[in-house]
Order: C-alpha cells, then structure tokens, then sequence
C-alpha cells in the first residue's frame, strides 16, 4: 500500500505544480496532460489517504525526525488532495469550501513540489537510504 501512496504523491505533485514544470520545460505538457483528467481522482485519494495517515500520525509523533516528516506528509496529502479534488467536492462543501480553496490555492504550485519532494523521500526512505528509523517509518507511511 506504501507505494500507492509514494506514487500517489509524485503524481498529484506533479499535477499540483504543472504550471510550475511547464514553464521550466514546455515539452511536459503532453505528458502532464494524459494525467490530467484524472485530477480530481488523484485529488480524492489524496484527500482522504492523508485524513487516514493524519489519524494514524499522531501516534508517530514520539518517533523522533520520521514521526514528524510523517505528520507534516500527511498535512501535505490532505492539502493537495483538497486542492486537486475541489472540482469534485465542491457541491458538497458549500461557501466555506469555497472560501478555503481560495485561500490556499495560491500555494498549489507549492504544495505540488513539496509533494514530489516528499514521495520521493519517502520512496528513498523505504530503501533504507535515510536509516534504519525513516526505513521503518516508510513502511508506515
């Protein structure tokens, strides 16, 4: 289940800061663009995949370093999942939906590399590249 999750993040990672990746290289469009209707998807797992790391989080907090990589991964995955699913939950969330979207999606292209960045950490961790104690954590995770 690790992996869905390290993918999960690099792909909505990718999708959350594709302006970001385009202007830098053009040529991903058409890469970017096969994943992208598949957004909200991805954005729903997200969502609710970090609202279940989140619950199981608190637990790691006493693990040190790993722990609260973990907390904050899960911060991030509920994050971009919201932002990347909005179009999907939207009816459902009303105005203050609405209202929370429009103060966080300035930071999409943000939230998009800081979750690239951690899929692949996490991805690196499992291989025991971090240690013993993130390798641990990774499997959790």
């Amino acid at each position: 289940m690790y992996w869905i999750t390290y993918l999960a993040l690099i792909v909505g990672g990718v999708l959350g800061a594709a302006s970001l990746i385009i202007k830098k290289k053009p040529e991903a469009a058409d890469i970017i663009g096969k994943i992208s209707p598949y957004q909200g998807i991805i954005g729903i797992v997200l969502l609710v995949w970090g609202i279940i790391k989140l619950l199981s989080a608190f637990a790691w907090l006493g693990a040190g370093l790993a722990g609260i990589v973990g907390f904050a991964t899960a911060i991030v995955m509920i994050l971009l999942g919201f932002l990347l699913g909005f179009s999907l939950i939207a009816k459902f969330l009303g105005e203050k939906g609405e209202n929370l979207f429009k103060k966080i999606s300035p930071f999409q292209g943000i939230l998009g590399i800081i979750g690239i960045l951690v899929g692949l950490f996490w991805l690196l961790a499992n291989f025991g590249i971090f240690g013993e104690g993130f390798q641990w954590a990774a499997w959790l995770f």
